[in-house]
C-alpha cells in the first residue's frame, strides 16, 4: 500500500484529499505547512507527495528539493493554478512527477496517484509505455526518419527539445528499433537526483559507503547492462560527476562508491536536454569532451506549437486514453475547441496537452468536449499584438514621467519585453529565440547584455 503525504495550507482541501485517498485504499498523512511536512519527512518515507505550489512558509520548488533530499524515489505531484503552468513545467524539469491544476478534481488526482503506483522505484513504468504516436507533420516525420537511420547502430544519441515534447518517447523508439530491444531500457531524470546522491544513483554503492548507505545499491548503469540508458536532462549533472560519466561511457567500466573494483558494463547511451549545452560549455558548466561523446548523433525534437498539424492527432489519442482511465465515452472536440487548441502555444508541450484533454474529458457531460471544459487561460488566450504592446509600453513610460515621455526608452523597453516573451515561448532556448526574432545568436547575446536581461534569473522564475 502506498504511503502518501498531502501538503496544502487550505485545511478544507487538505482534509478532503486525506479522506478521499484514504477511502481509496491509501495510507495518507496531511499537513498544512512546509515545516510540518519536513518534520514528517524526517520521521518516515513516502512513496508519493502531493504538494500545493504556494504555501505560506515555502513554495513548490523548495518543497520538491526537500522531499527529494530525503528520498529520491518519492514521486512529487504539484497542485497549481493553471496560470502557473509554466512554473509547473519548470518543476517537472527539476524532478516533479506531474502536476494537477485548480480547481482540483479529486478523481483526476486519484488517477494520477494510481499511475504513480504502477511505477518502478526509478519513476519509469515497469511495462511498456503507452502507444507511441508519431504525428503527421513534416518536422516529426523527419525526426522519425533519422531515428530509423541511427537506431541499428551503436552510436550515442543526443536529443534536444523542450520539456514535455516527448524526448523519452523518441529514446524508446530508438531502443525498440535497435538490436538491444530485448534488453533493458532504463531511464533516469538527471534533474531529479540531488547532487550528493547522483554518484550512487548512476554507479551504485556498497553498504557503509556513506551515512545512510545501509544496503548495497545497484546503479542505473548496471540496471541497463546490455541495453539502453536514457539520461534525461543530462545538463543538470554536476561537473565533477561528468568526469566519471565520461569514463564509464568511454571505457565501459564503472566503480561503485565504497569499492575499488571495476565493473564492466555494455550500455548504449541516449541523452536528452532542453538546454544549450554549447553555451554551458562556454560557461564551464559542461565538459566539452563529454558533449562530443554524447553527441555522436544529434536529434532536435520540435515543440508542439511548431508542428500544429500534430495537435489534433495527439488530442484525439489522449481522449481515448482518458476515456479508458476515467470510464468515459467522449468522442470528439467541438470545432471551436479545435481552433482554440491549435492557436494555443502549449509551453508544456505534449504533457500539458494530455493534462488539459484528460481534465476536459473528466468535466464533459456529453460525447463532445466543449469550450466550457477548457481552463480559462486557454479559452481566453490572446497574443498581444506588436502595436498594442508598443502602445502599452509607451503608456507605461508616460506614466513614469508625464512631462517627458522618452521614445528611446520606450523602444528599449519594448525590445526587452519582446526578447523576454520570445525566450519564455521557446522555453529559454536561445538559439530558437534568435531564429524567431530573425537575428543571429551573437546579436541576441549582445542585446540581452545591453538591455540587462538576466537569463539565469528568468529560467529560475
Amino acid at each position: 500500500m502506498n504511503q502518501i503525504l498531502v501538503i496544502d495550507d487550505d485545511t478544507f482541501m487538505c482534509n478532503l484529499l486525506e479522506t478521499y485517498l484514504s477511502n481509496n485504499g491509501y495510507k495518507v498523512d496531511a499537513v498544512y505547512s512546509a515545516e510540518g511536512a519536513k518534520t514528517l519527512l524526517r520521521q518516515k518515507k513516502y512513496d508519493i507527495a502531493v504538494c500545493d505550489f504556494r504555501l505560506p512558509d515555502s513554495d513548490g520548488l523548495e518543497m520538491l528539493k526537500a522531499i527529494k533530499s530525503k528520498n529520491t524515489e518519492t514521486k512529487v505531484i504539484i497542485i497549481t493554478a493553471y496560470a502557473d503552468v509554466r512554473m509547473a513545467v519548470k518543476l517537472m524539469k527539476a524532478g516533479a512527477f506531474d502536476y494537477v491544476t485548480k480547481p482540483l478534481q479529486q478523481e483526476e488526482l486519484l488517477q494520477l496517484v494510481k499511475q504513480v503506483s504502477k511505477k518502478e522505484p526509478n519513476g519509469r513504468s515497469n511495462s511498456e509505455e503507452k502507444e507511441f504516436i508519431i504525428g503527421t507533420s513534416p518536422k516529426i516525420k523527419e525526426v522519425i526518419s533519422l531515428c530509423n537511420v541511427v537506431a541499428p547502430t551503436k552510436m550515442s544519441v543526443l536529443i534536444q527539445g523542450e520539456t514535455g515534447a516527448g524526448k523519452e518517447y523518441i529514446a524508446r523508439f530508438i531502443h525498440q528499433n535497435s538490436d538491444r530491444k530485448d534488453k533493458p531500457f532504463v531511464a533516469v531524470d538527471c534533474g531529479a537526483i540531488p547532487k550528493d546522491l547522483a554518484n550512487s544513483e548512476l554507479f551504485g554503492h556498497l553498504k557503509g559507503a556513506f551515512t545512510g548507505a545501509i544496503n548495497n545499491k545497484i546503479g542505473v548503469f548496471e540496471q541497463a547492462n546490455g541495453g539502453t540508458l536514457f539520461l534525461d536532462e543530462v545538463g543538470n549533472l554536476a561537473y565533477d560527476l561528468q568526469v566519471k560519466l565520461l569514463r564509464a561511457i568511454q571505457e565501459r567500466v564503472i566503480t561503485k562508491l565504497g569499492s575499488t573494483k571495476s565493473v564492466n558494463v555494455d550500455v548504449r547511451i541516449i541523452a536528452a536536454t532542453n538546454d544549450e549545452l554549447e553555451v554551458d560549455i562556454q560557461n564551464n558548466n559542461f565538459r566539452e569532451d563529454l558533449y562530443h561523446r554524447l553527441n555522436e548523433f544529434k536529434l532536435t525534437l520540435p515543440a508542439l506549437r511548431e508542428r500544429k498539424e500534430d495537435i489534433m492527432v495527439f488530442a484525439n489519442h489522449f481522449i481515448q486514453e482518458a476515456n479508458k482511465d476515467l470510464n468515459k465515452a467522449v468522442e470528439e472536440l467541438d470545432p471551436e475547441v479545435i481552433i482554440t487548441m491549435q492557436n494555443y502555444p502549449w509551453h508544456g508541450n505534449l504533457r500539458e496537452l494530455r493534462n488539459v484533454v484528460k481534465r476536459s474529458v473528466l468535466l464533459s457531460t456529453s460525447a463532445s468536449i466543449s469550450l466550457e471544459s477548457l481552463p480559462d487561460e486557454i479559452k481566453n488566450h490572446k497574443k498581444l499584438e506588436a502595436g498594442d504592446m508598443v502602445n502599452q509600453l509607451l503608456g507605461e513610460v508616460a506614466d513614469e514621467d508625464e512631462n517627458a515621455p522618452d521614445l528611446k526608452n520606450a523602444a528599449h523597453k519594448f525590445e526587452k519585453e519582446v526578447i523576454i516573451t520570445t525566450l519564455e515561448e521557446v522555453n529559454f532556448n536561445k538559439s530558437e529565440a534568435a531564429r524567431k526574432l530573425n537575428i543571429d545568436r551573437k546579436t541576441l547575446y549582445n542585446k540581452m547584455k545591453m538591455l540587462e536581461i538576466d537569463y539565469k534569473a528568468l529560467k529560475r522564475m
